[in-house]
């Protein structure tokens, strides 16, 4: 764990130090189809179930340059076996697609907090760390205004006990996968 605490830390740092040299600020929002994987190991079998349903962010941001932004982002997922939020910081770096910088090519890294709620009385909700890449094409439409297509994998904490006597286990959240469309405003 301590490790996971000094990337949020370094990831917290960066962020900080960034409005300092940023040129351009950003606001935005994103919505799209999310997949959780989950997973029951248990003494009496090990299952896996995948949930797919509609996720929606908020998200604000700065471009330090023309090769890079960071942006925090706020996440919503809701399905059948619970709920996230997500508090997540990232980092993206653009690669031109042509001369006029219209299209651009990104690929980050991100790390924050989840908070999941599973409806199943017997599980208690919790916040756990999250780390995971990002990658997708951003289109500027003009000065103001970008949209981008983008994939985004989170690597999730959540693991709690389950059952009692005989029939114990533990119940986990592996992994968080997104397919997005974005639009921002900068400003």
């Amino acid at each position: 764990m301590k490790t996971k605490q000094l990337i949020l830390a370094g990831v917290i740092t960066s962020m900080m130090s960034v409005p300092a040299m940023a040129s351009d600020w950003f606001i935005g929002g994103a919505a799209g189809y999310q997949k959780n994987t989950y997973k029951l190991d248990s003494s009496v079998d090990g299952t896996k179930e995948k949930e797919k349903d509609m996720a929606y962010q908020l998200r604000v941001g700065t471009y330090i340059n023309d090769n890079s932004r960071v942006y925090g982002t706020y996440g919503y997922n809701s399905e059948d076996i619970g709920k996230q939020q997500n508090f997540l910081l990232s980092y993206d770096y653009l690669v031109p697609l042509g001369a006029s910088n219209k299209m651009n090519w990104f690929v980050g890294a991100t790390a924050g907090m989840t908070h999941t709620s599973i409806k199943d009385a017997d599980l208690s909700s919790g916040n756990n760390f999250v780390w995971g890449g990002q990658t997708g094409f951003m289109y500027n439409i003009n000065d103001n205004w970008s949209t981008e297509i983008g994939y985004q994998y989170l690597k999730q904490d959540y693991e709690k006990d389950v059952g009692n006597g005989a029939n114990t286990g533990t119940f986990s959240l592996n992994d968080t996968q997104q397919v997005y469309l974005a639009i921002d405003y900068k400003f």
